[in-house]
């Protein structure tokens, strides 16, 4: 799959696998990607194993925290160029 500018893609993690080839991280700004994530958790959600406890806190849907590592950046500019 190639996104575009512009382009959207929804995956449930609990149900596809799959992975991202690495990418090059220009100089100019105007030639960055600009990815965005967002944990969703939706009413009526797969149930998942007791033991993605471990990892998200909780397997009760709607109490799903995504996973926060000490390079997470908890905003997401929408200027290209910072």
């Amino acid at each position: 799959m190639q996104l575009q500018p512009g382009d959207m893609q929804f995956v449930n993690n609990h149900s596809q696998l799959h992975e991202r080839s690495g990418f090059l991280y220009w100089p100019d700004p105007s030639q960055r990607r600009h990815l965005m994530r967002l944990w969703l958790s939706i009413e009526r959600n797969r149930l998942l194993p007791e033991f993605f406890k471990e990892r998200y806190g909780s397997v009760d849907v709607g109490k799903r925290g995504g996973i926060i590592t000490k390079r997470a950046k908890l905003h997401a500019p929408i200027d290209l160029a910072k």
